[in-house]
């Protein structure tokens, strides 16, 4: 009995704290009390850390990674108030109206009900401003949250939380068959499925960004088969679940034979079709982009490398450049996307998985606006290479729930420099190490 409490004293230590932590996250946080979140945040991470010291069977990390994020079944989402913008849409679509079509300000004068009313109220006053930017795979999600929950918001809330603890699990399971695949040790996936960025923002506060690598987890499982009808398919689902990975697949397309090329393309073109075709007409499409516009020019929220561009802006031209600087962004990331496809390739198997990693994260230390959810993304890709920057900042990125302690939401001038600069710090020596990992090559 001693040998075995031994042997599993960081797994039964990786549980106790991290469970404390979630349990107070539940019991006793605000996102306007920054000393109990940060002490909590840190609690989850030393869990964290314990968990992936060693590796764990099957199962046991399952239930582990299931049994932390039950904690947190009955919960109402404390860091983030998104999810009533996600329910508002899915309770329009019971009632046959396009979740695209109004902003809801136009609307609820003439919605009855108490639910309504609270999801209204709930959502803040930006989001009641504006068009939903959500994709549809996202609006069918809430559709079913809604339609199975009725009018009762614990419930929609526990359904619509119930699909995204199922989609970490099946990211989960792809991520040990693609890094099986490598021949890698497949405790790797750990990394992401206990990572406490996930479990906070995907199960308590109820982020898709979970759900949106699942789908692209398999797409990449399928891809590295070559079964391109399936490949496409689940990319598909990935880009209509959130828009994201629209940015780094291109990098799979150069290294294919044509023949592959347009199958994959072909086949993620039909699937985007079907999945997109129901929502849009070429109003709710302008509505759509209407809205994705201001997450270029309009807002700002824990940015970095930005930060530095519109101080120079202010030296420069006297006022704010935000407005500019979203005029070109999106061209900014089109050559982006060109220049990471197209870079001649110096070996047999390119790096692909690490090409990824770096425009995703040369997106986000460019952004405008970097809400700590975005960075699930980066954790996910990080598994696939060596590199382990992204893991440090999924732990930094939460300090910026500090600016939800003051009233008018205003950033602490310190903040960007002690979230960022262990970041960089990171990822300057980890470049310089020039690390070599199997899973950084497309196989």
């Amino acid at each position: 009995m001693l040998n075995i409490l031994r042997q599993n004293i960081f797994l039964l230590l990786g549980i106790l704290v991290s469970t404390v932590a979630y349990w107070y996250a539940v019991l006793g946080v605000e996102r306007t009390d920054s000393m109990a979140l940060f002490s909590c945040c840190c609690a989850a991470f030393i869990g964290y850390y314990c968990f992936i010291r060693q590796p764990l069977p099957f199962y046991t990390a399952l239930f582990t990674g299931i049994g932390i994020r039950l904690i947190f079944w009955d919960s109402l989402p404390e860091l983030s108030q998104d999810f009533y913008r996600f329910l508002w849409d899915g309770q329009l679509q019971t009632e046959g109206i396009n979740p695209y079509a109004f902003k809801p300000f136009e609307l609820i004068e003439s919605r009855t009900g108490p639910l309504y009313q609270r999801l209204f109220e709930g959502m803040g006053s930006l989001s009641q401003q504006h068009y939903s930017n959500y994709p549809p795979a996202s609006q069918w999600l809430y559709y079913l949250s809604a339609k199975l929950g009725g009018t009762n918001l614990g419930i929609q809330i526990a359904v619509l939380r119930s699909f995204l603890i199922g989609g970490d699990v099946v990211t989960f399971v792809a991520l040990r068959k693609i890094l099986n695949h490598f021949r890698l040790p497949l405790h790797y996936a750990l990394f992401y499925f206990l990572n406490p960025l996930l479990v906070l923002e995907g199960s308590w506060n109820l982020h898709g960004e979970g759900l949106m690598l699942a789908a692209t987890a398999w797409g990449i499982w399928f891809y590295l088969q070559k079964k391109w009808r399936f490949s496409g398919g689940f990319f598909a689902l990935g880009v209509a679940l959130k828009l994201l990975p629209l940015l780094w697949l291109p990098i799979l397309v150069p290294s294919l034979k044509w023949k592959e090329k347009g199958l994959l393309v072909g086949y993620g073109g039909l699937w985007s079709l079907l999945f997109w075709a129901p929502y849009f007409s070429i109003e709710y499409g302008y509505h759509f982009l209407e809205s994705l516009r201001l997450w270029f020019s309009n807002f700002e929220f824990n940015a970095s490398i930005y930060y530095l561009i519109r101080e120079w802006g202010y030296y420069e031209k006297g006022y704010n450049i935000i407005r500019k600087l979203g005029k070109i962004t999106p061209w900014v990331l089109t050559a982006m996307v060109a220049l990471f496809s197209m870079w001649p390739q110096r070996e047999k198997n390119n790096q692909i998985w690490t090409r990824a990693l770096g425009l995703m994260s040369l997106y986000y230390m460019t952004a405008t606006t970097v809400h700590p959810w975005y960075l699930i993304h980066l954790v996910f890709l990080s598994v696939l290479t060596p590199y382990r920057y992204a893991i440090l900042w999924s732990g930094t990125v939460l300090l910026s729930y500090v600016t939800y302690a003051d009233p008018n939401f205003v950033e602490p001038v310190w903040l960007p420099w002690i979230e960022y600069l262990p970041v960089y710090g990171l990822l300057a020596w980890e470049l310089l190490r020039k690390p070599s990992f199997r899973a950084s090559v497309d196989g």
